[in-house]
């Protein structure tokens, strides 16, 4: 029973951390729009991403105890970064481009393919498995985004 109530309420933390986290993202998308009626994406993108390492960097030496040092000797994890980082800046890039043809509110619904897209990532890299029932609700989730975008 003991167990039972920590594991609830290990959920319940993640539950409210992630739910943090979108209210967060959310906002960016908005003020990213508004700023790139003003500035080009590259400018928004640099300075955004500079206080984005300023501060990351920050914490990272005092939160995670500089655990940058040791990641930065691995090379395999130096790659992963780098790759991580092209990714990043590309996607960043395209979504900042997307706010020129079309509403905040759709772009936010094609969002909701990112969950068919990070299992089928899920699944090359980590070998996670993607099972019957989620396939059938990923396939539901499409056609739903499919009928309100149109």
């Amino acid at each position: 029973a003991v167990s039972d109530y920590f594991n609830n309420m290990h959920k319940l933390i993640g539950i409210f951390i992630v739910t943090l986290s979108l209210l967060f993202y959310s906002a960016i998308s908005p003020l990213l729009k508004k700023s790139n009626q003003t500035y080009p994406p590259f400018t928004i993108m640099a300075i955004s991403m500079f206080v984005l390492f300023f501060c990351s960097l920050i914490l990272s030496l005092v939160v995670d105890k500089g655990s940058i040092f040791k990641a930065l000797q691995n090379r395999q994890s130096i790659f992963i970064l780098i790759l991580i980082g092209i990714l990043n800046t590309i996607g960043f890039w395209l979504s900042i481009q997307g706010y020129k043809y079309m509403p905040l509110w759709q772009q936010g619904l094609i969002g909701l393919l990112g969950p068919i897209f990070l299992a089928i990532f899920a699944f090359f890299i980590l070998g996670e498995t993607i099972t019957a029932k989620l396939f059938l609700g990923l396939l539901i989730m499409s056609f739903g985004l499919f009928v309100a975008i149109r």
